[in-house]
């Protein structure tokens, strides 16, 4: 019996990654068609269309930890720790001045390696010391070049980092920005923020025009997010500090401009998040309630919409939360359930849409499982794929564009 190849090709299309790395062992012929960046593409364009092959990669906090992988498919969501494509932690040095005397000391120290992006089953990964992206399904790996400045660094240091798919020039980019601390300035430097884009498909790294007018918020601030060609963090302004702004970096144009807000009272802690292939935003107003909002339309400021809101207090389960920083993480499968993370803990909670209730969810499967899972520093969606590490234009053309269509329910 012979099959059509269109059939064959329909059929493979709908097996997860690890049957068909398996199957490239079978013959020639089903090597090729799997490897072929027409069927890479077909895989993963269905994957995002049918909200499945999704994991969520979860990071330890310690600078030893560990990488988990838990598969949202699967109803016993176990954690299975993934092997890091190098070690950990990475032997450095940094620079420490003494606030008394402005003695400068040089000393060694450890950095830990965290995920900042996730795009088309890629994860970019860095340290201070250097980047990769990495495919945890195939556990291939790619190892980027220090692009961005050599200057020595301060642990006071603000640094800013993301990843993206330019879907204008058919590009992967990966984007640095840092601002020095301004205590230790010499007087010929200030608050700007130096900006650094790496090209995969150009092997090159830009220096384009500082950013004099924000204020990074953290030492180590939330990794940009990719949403409709744009990376896209909460920032300060310089004059108007603690005032949250959105900044979004256009990957086609490498042009910075503001996103509006909603309209929201003053007070609220932002982050922002992608939700069924829209920008979102968690406004955290501790110790009472978050609210999450999504931009249904980018860059439309009447198409914030809010989606739901957590009173802490009123919801049975969930009130030890009401000082823990969640963000959405991702809709269910059927679209009508938002499971949220807490960024600094183990905990995650499920928001039923339909019922407007929430409750908190075991994502390591169990307990006592969950009691061995240390804090982490960042969870992300990352969808299981064959897209490879070294930059391929004919596989980076199509998926990423449908992550911009995708809404909640298709």
């Amino acid at each position: 019996m012979k099959f059509h190849y269109d059939l064959f090709i329909e059929i493979l299309c709908r097996l997860p990654i690890q049957t068909l790395l398996r199957f490239r062992c079978l013959s020639k012929t089903c090597c090729s068609s799997i490897d072929s960046p027409d069927f890479i593409n077909l895989h993963l364009n269905r994957s995002i269309k049918t909200s499945t092959n999704r994991s969520l990669i979860v990071d330890e906090l310690k600078t030893e930890g560990s990488i988990f992988v838990v598969d949202l498919d699967l109803s016993d969501r176990c954690p299975v720790e993934l092997h890091r494509p190098h070690k950990s932690f990475t032997d450095s040095v940094e620079v420490v001045y003494n606030n008394y005397t402005g003695v400068r000391i040089v000393k060694p120290s450890k950095f830990s390696t965290y995920v900042f992006g996730s795009c088309n089953g890629l994860l970019a990964m860095y340290n201070r010391r250097g980047m990769c992206l990495w495919n945890p399904s195939t556990k291939k790996h790619q190892n980027l070049p220090q692009f961005w400045s050599h200057d020595e660094y301060n642990r006071n240091d603000k640094i800013l980092v993301g990843f993206g798919y330019d879907s204008i020039n058919n590009d992967y980019k990966v984007i640095k920005m840092i601002q020095y601390n301004s205590m230790y300035l010499s007087s010929n430097k200030n608050d700007k923020i130096r900006v650094t884009v790496y090209s995969l498909k150009g092997n090159s790294s830009t220096r384009i025009d500082d950013l004099n007018d924000y204020y990074i918020r953290y030492l180590r601030g939330d990794s940009g997010v990719a949403v409709s060609g744009s990376l896209h963090w909460v920032v300060w302004s310089q004059e108007k500090r603690p005032d949250d702004l959105i900044l979004a970096f256009d990957l086609g144009n490498e042009k910075f401009r503001e996103l509006p807000k909603p309209q929201i009272m003053k007070g609220y802690f932002l982050r922002v998040a992608e939700l069924g292939g829209s920008l979102a935003i968690s406004c955290l107003h501790l110790g009472t309630f978050v609210e999450i909002w999504v931009m249904k339309e980018h860059g439309i400021t009447e198409s914030w919409t809010k989606l739901f809101r957590i009173n802490y207090d009123k919801q049975h389960g969930i009130s030890d939360l009401y000082r823990c920083d969640m963000k959405p993480l991702c809709f269910s499968e059927t679209g009508d359930e938002v499971l949220l993370d807490d960024n600094y803990g183990v905990y995650s909670v499920l928001y039923d849409l339909e019922q407007k209730s929430a409750k908190r969810v075991t994502i390591f499967g169990s307990p006592e499982r969950e009691s061995k899972i240390p804090v982490k520093i960042s969870a992300s969606i990352c969808v299981r794929s064959l897209v490879p590490v070294n930059f391929n234009s004919e596989i980076a053309g199509s998926a990423s564009e449908l992550q911009g269509k995708k809404r909640k329910g298709t």
